[in-house]
């Protein structure tokens, strides 16, 4: 059996274009327009009901179909509103929502999939958004790179996205928590491969599938815009890691998808790769 990929939403997070694009894309050979995500619009409007533009990005998991093991990408977006309390503590008010639609456990049951039948879950990075949902999966063995942990457990005050008071989504499964440092390959079809750039210990994952070696980038690389101009999205920890990293996905894949990018949907309307 081939391996296909699911993408399923958990909700969606306001992003602007600095954190899109590194320096907002700007240049003098790069009209604006050129350097928009897609979806990017100027009516984003805020919990205090003040407008913004910006895009407003999907954030996925990844559930993995045909592995010899039930294995689930990252556990998105939590709670909203407790998400929107946290961020504005530390003066990030953008927005966070989830439509009807955007429900993991209805999610995953769409694939014949409950939470206690997931065996692995790939914590790609501990950002609150990759977190969210920890604690649904009884029964899985969560795979995190070591060099994630101090960020995510006792975040300096700088390092953006990752909430002290969150760090109790990693304590939550700390039991199960399988700590690696490097590459792995955690099944035939499946192959860990650490980056770091975005986050110290930020990781892809390979898949193989009918269509090739699939890359999902995690936050490597938020958008198709990162990809198509082969610049860096404005969160990241090392740049020359990160964009060391580009380098290598274009060596190893076939296919690179981007995280956060509802473009996904326009190149596979039915949400599945493979």
């Amino acid at each position: 059996m081939s391996v296909k990929i699911h993408h399923i939403v958990t909700g969606e997070l306001e992003s602007s274009l600095a954190v899109s694009l590194l320096n907002s894309g700007a240049h003098p050979d790069l009209p604006e327009e050129d350097r928009r995500p897609f979806g990017y619009r100027h009516d984003i409007v805020r919990r205090d009901g003040s407008v913004h533009e910006g895009v407003m990005v999907p954030v996925p998991v990844w559930l993995l179909e045909g592995t010899d093991r039930t294995i689930l990408i990252d556990t998105g977006l939590g709670d909203i509103d407790e998400v929107s309390r946290m961020q504005s503590r530390y003066g990030v008010d953008f927005v966070a929502s989830r439509s009807a639609d955007q429900d993991l456990v209805a999610g995953l049951a769409a694939h014949g999939v409950e939470p206690g039948d997931v065996d692995v879950v790939v914590l790609t990075h501990l950002h609150f958004d990759h977190v969210g949902n920890n604690e649904l999966f009884p029964n899985a063995e969560f795979i995190v790179q070591r060099d994630e942990l101090p960020q995510a457990t006792e975040p300096p005050s700088f390092c953006m996205f990752y909430y002290p008071e969150y760090a109790y989504k990693v304590e939550a499964v700390r039991d199960r928590l399988r700590v690696i440092d490097g590459d792995e390959r955690i099944d035939p079809a499946v192959r860990l491969v650490k980056i770091g750039g975005h986050t110290p210990g930020c990781m892809v994952v390979m898949v193989e599938t009918e269509l090739g070696t699939v890359c999902l980038t995690s936050d490597v690389m938020y958008n198709y815009k990162n990809l198509e101009l082969n610049w860096p999205m404005g969160s990241f920890w090392d740049l020359p890691d990160l964009m060391a990293g580009y380098e290598r996905l274009h060596r190893e894949a076939d296919l690179i998808v981007p995280e956060h990018d509802w473009k996904f949907r326009e190149l596979f309307p039915t949400g599945t790769i493979g």
